[in-house]
């Protein structure tokens, strides 16, 4: 019987959960047999009352499935996607057949392929800077973000930028190169607009990243969505398979 499981960091924010994270799992659930959703954040965990990576496993087995195929929601390989991985693969041995996809930016193509999509979604205008905000993670694979501002000068857009909430580059390494003259388009690099866009991101406490710009008299848009309310970026994800682990 095949399976496919579609596993996330999870958010306690509902409407951003309803605008994403659902929707993948909706717009998949009719491609295998048994398709389910599990969170790895045991603080998302509790709150929606979803299935843990090891619940969610251990499910598929009582159900029958022999074929899993294992998509999975995060940006970049980080700490997290590496205790994901640590995490599943001694159900490998369980299973006829065990697929796992890599995450959204792995390979080199993908960084291209996700500065295309979201020059479109995004409609780049070139008076304007945008800053896409990711979560970060160690310092060796916060350089992968880098790759991704690469890419973006590789299709001549010049302003895009990328800035992180844990790690460098950080708002305060960013600020002295900005031009106060244009508008800052903040957009989150982050799955779901949960908790971390709105107190770390948008204007809610003073070392967020929208009011420190704000002090020093930038004007500034947050765009309140994550990358799963694309449909290009959710189909990106269920449907541009790679090369399993």
């Amino acid at each position: 019987m095949k399976g496919i499981l579609i596993v996330s960091h999870g958010t306690l924010d509902q409407e951003a959960k309803a605008r994403s994270l659902d929707l993948l799992y909706e717009e998949n659930k009719q491609r295998a047999e048994i398709v389910l959703a599990c969170f790895v954040s045991k603080k998302t965990i509790v709150g929606n009352n979803m299935l843990s990576l090891d619940e969610a496993m251990k499910k598929m087995l009582e159900l029958g499935v022999d074929d899993l195929h294992i998509y999975n929601t995060f940006v970049i390989p980080g700490d997290i996607y590496h205790h994901f991985l640590t995490t599943i693969i001694p159900y490998e041995a369980f299973f006829k057949r065990f697929v796992i996809e890599k995450p959204l930016l792995h390979e080199n193509s993908d960084f291209s392929s996700l500065a295309r999509m979201l020059t479109r979604e995004y409609a780049i205008k070139p008076n304007q800077t945008y800053l896409l905000v990711g979560h970060g993670s160690s310092p060796h694979t916060n350089k992968l973000y880098a790759f991704l501002e690469a890419a973006f000068m590789k299709q001549q857009t010049t302003n895009v930028h990328l800035v992180l909430m844990h790690g460098h580059p950080s708002i305060d390494d960013l600020m002295p190169t900005l031009h106060t003259k244009q508008k800052i388009i903040l957009l989150p690099l982050m799955m779901s607009a949960g908790h971390h866009v709105a107190h770390d991101v948008k204007q809610f406490k003073k070392s967020s990243i929208e009011t420190k710009l704000l002090e020093h008299g930038f004007e500034v848009e947050v765009i309140d969505k994550g990358l799963a309310e694309y449909r290009t970026i959710r189909d990106y994800i269920m449907h541009n398979e790679k090369t399993s682990i």
